[in-house]
């Protein structure tokens, strides 16, 4: 049986990732919504996986969207990184 693979440890993406903004999703701006999105996500030189944690469903699709394109820069560890995005319509 293989030994068990060790969690990812984990960091803030400001640190690890060059921020890409996501775009206010056009529905969020024909309903004004507004809100804070918490997401996860398992990097490991790039973005392998988005989890979003908390937030209104309709920016979703725009933080995943908008962290996959992250290139991090970074030992070969595998990081488990969260942050916030904040959608205010000005």
């Amino acid at each position: 049986m293989a030994p068990p693979k060790p969690a990812p440890n984990r960091a803030d993406l400001r640190v690890a990732c060059p921020q890409v903004a996501p775009e206010m999703p056009r529905k969020a701006i024909q309903d004004g919504s507004e809100g804070v999105v918490r997401a996860q996500a398992l990097v490991d030189g790039a973005v392998k996986e988005v989890t979003i944690l908390s937030g209104p469903r309709v920016f979703h699709a725009a933080v995943k969207a908008a962290m996959m394109q992250y290139k991090c820069t970074q030992d070969a560890t595998e990081i488990l990184a969260t942050q916030e995005f904040v959608f205010k319509i000005e």
